[in-house]
């Protein structure tokens, strides 16, 4: 079993465990609650099963809560999960003030997962009947994962700090405010039971990464116009700033979206691809920025590649900026082509900053920009202003 897919499939699933926002009112059928959670779950992919549900007073206890993938060997156990302060609401939906997960830790093959527990507040568990595509989503108020840590035969190849994310209260047509944080991660590949990922990592000279991702962004739901901020950091490699604007990702957008996933259960992966494609097309493209700010990792990767051919950094430099020409030249927009290889080649010689930016006049339909990649790749440059610099 891969590790890191099962450690990722655990977290997912207690991330998705939890989501949504404020209402109010009484006393609620602990079961009823608990059918909900797991109609909810399935619409994620999962199935939850459990030993005992309990109400006490307005809170309720789940015992032994199984979490799974259908037909597949990943998932998890935890002993009690608890559900606070749950209100009935309408469309039958439910309000739970605070959901607690407790801590655990598992242990298969000489592999050890610890999980210092989640919660989350403010969320709404949406009806079978909820009108509202957004609402039956998921939207909560704050969401805290707890510390986790992975081992392999006693030593640390993976730990994380925790993850934060809040969420404006939710009002149908308003604008969500969102913000998250991945807090301080550590991977050590030199103790991962890879050993191709071993030597890699450290002849790249990185046998160890920390680093920490920082997110925030604004959703028009009236409107779908989003915009997201997101920065990851890596320490002593470099700093990715990436922000983009897009439009037409509106609550019509997502029920539609919805309905098409149910209607082809049970069709290929390739059909239900091109039908989820066909929707999207309505999203418009507006500003798209990419920032790589280097720390080191350009110069440790270009020296790896060098001595893996047995030549040095400049002449691998060298190398790079001779092909950049030829393979952007199949672009057909020339003045692009010689702009960007200038700008890529001036910052492998000299790693600070390099930035690719998509500015538009005015925001641009995907099938817009499908229809001209297919009959004149080079047009997209252009219609999307893309511009590559380099800050030297």
């Amino acid at each position: 079993m891969n590790l890191r897919h099962h450690a990722y499939k655990a977290t997912a699933a207690v991330a998705i465990v939890f989501a949504l926002s404020p209402h109010a009112f009484a006393a609620v059928d602990a079961n009823a609650v608990f059918d909900a959670l797991v109609r909810q779950m399935s619409a994620q992919g999962f199935e939850m099963t459990s030993d005992s549900v309990e109400a006490q007073g307005n809170d309720i206890v789940i015992s032994n809560l199984k979490v799974t993938v259908p037909n597949g060997n990943d998932g998890f156990q935890m002993e009690k999960l608890l559900l606070e302060d749950v209100e009935e609401a309408a469309h039958g939906a439910y309000i739970i003030g605070r959901i607690a997960a407790p801590s655990f830790s598992s242990s298969r093959e000489g592999t050890s997962f610890k999980f210092e527990g989640a919660t989350v507040e403010g969320y709404y568990l949406a009806g079978p009947d909820e009108p509202d595509p957004i609402a039956a989503a998921g939207v909560y108020r704050a969401l805290n994962i707890g510390a986790i840590d992975i081992s392999q035969n006693g030593n640390t190849i993976f730990a994380l700090d925790g993850i934060t994310s809040t969420m404006s209260p939710y009002e149908p047509g308003a604008t969500l405010d969102i913000a998250g944080k991945v807090n301080d991660f550590f991977i050590d590949f030199s103790k991962m039971p890879d050993h191709k990922i071993q030597a890699t990592m450290t002849q790249v000279g990185y046998p160890q990464l920390r680093g920490r991702i920082n997110g925030s962004g604004t959703w028009n739901t009236d409107s779908g116009d989003l915009k997201v901020q997101q920065a990851v950091e890596l320490d002593d490699a470099a700093k990715l700033n990436i922000n983009f604007d897009i439009g037409g990702y509106s609550a019509e957008l997502i029920a539609a979206l919805k309905e098409l996933q149910k209607n082809m259960e049970g069709q290929s992966d390739e059909a239900v691809g091109f039908a989820m494609l066909g929707l999207t097309q309505q999203i418009e493209v507006g500003k798209i920025s990419i920032e790589l700010v280097d720390d080191s990792a350009t110069g440790r990767i270009l020296d790896y590649v060098a001595k893996q051919q047995g030549t040095n950094r400049e002449a691998v430099i060298a190398q790079a900026k001779g092909f950049l020409p030829f393979a952007l030249a199949q672009l057909q927009n020339d003045a692009f082509a010689a702009k960007t290889a200038a700008a890529v080649g001036a910052f492998l010689s000299n790693p600070k900053t390099l930035s690719i930016v998509a500015a538009p006049a005015n925001p641009v339909p995907v099938a817009q920009i499908m229809a001209a990649g297919m009959s004149a790749p080079g047009s997209v440059v252009d219609m999307l202003g893309v511009s590559v610099t380099a800050d030297e």
